[in-house]
């Protein structure tokens, strides 16, 4: 009974130090589940998934259902006050973002837009920031600003970065049950008005190169 123990603990042993150890290539197997949100009505659950080959995703789920839909690379969710809309960024993979960083191209992120109630989904290249209305009717997003000129490019007496206003770039604002938009130009900031499921009003900066027009001024999407 002694001999067979022995034995047994050393095939036990044997076994162990001749495990296979994990090889770069297993390393994207590791998943990191990011903090999930949740729809306002509670049917939905969105949440991201991290890997370590940062091939990474956003799932949107519909949990009577049980099903989901997956973006690549997707991140930044947002739900719309009446659950019928998220939105989400979308980036691109390690590779070509080392691709474009080589052609010495800017990097941009798609705003991508599902429709809970239908299941459609679609994308919009170029975007930096978005926001959804308090009442859920409309989608503001803000496209990149063009890139400012090396120093050495700009001509003389031409002010530094640090003393240039925020750059202006392209908002665009969606009524979302039409698709209809109204685009503005060289908006540096917005927000909307902050009334939960009834603020309507949208505030904007504009932030022109030769600074005609500046100001602030007040949108109503419902009356123009």
């Amino acid at each position: 009974m002694r001999l067979t123990l022995t034995l047994l603990t050393l095939t036990v042993a044997l076994s162990a130090q001749t495990k296979a150890p994990v090889t770069p290539k297993d390393y994207g197997q590791f998943e990191t589940l990011l903090p999930p949100a949740l729809s306002p009505d509670g049917k939905w659950l969105a949440y991201g998934v991290n890997r370590s080959n940062r091939n990474n995703e956003l799932r949107i789920t519909e949990i009577a259902a049980g099903t989901t839909k997956t973006t690549a690379f997707g991140s930044q969710v947002a739900f719309s006050s009446d659950s019928k809309w998220a939105a989400y960024s979308i980036g691109v993979s390690e590779t070509a973002e080392d691709k474009l960083k080589k052609d010495k191209k800017p990097m941009q992120r798609k705003l991508g837009l599902l429709n809970l109630v239908s299941g459609e989904q679609s994308t919009v290249d170029g975007v930096e920031s978005f926001a959804f209305s308090p009442n859920g009717a409309y989608l503001a997003f803000r496209r990149y600003a063009p890139e400012k000129p090396d120093k050495k490019d700009k001509p003389d007496g031409a002010e530094d970065a640090a003393d240039e206003p925020a750059a202006g770039a392209t908002l665009i604002v969606r009524q979302l049950s039409s698709a209809r938009d109204m685009t503005f130009g060289n908006v540096s900031e917005y927000g909307w008005q902050n009334l939960p499921k009834r603020g309507r009003l949208l505030a904007i900066a504009i932030s022109a190169e030769d600074k005609t027009g500046n100001g602030v001024q007040l949108y109503d999407p419902e009356t123009g």
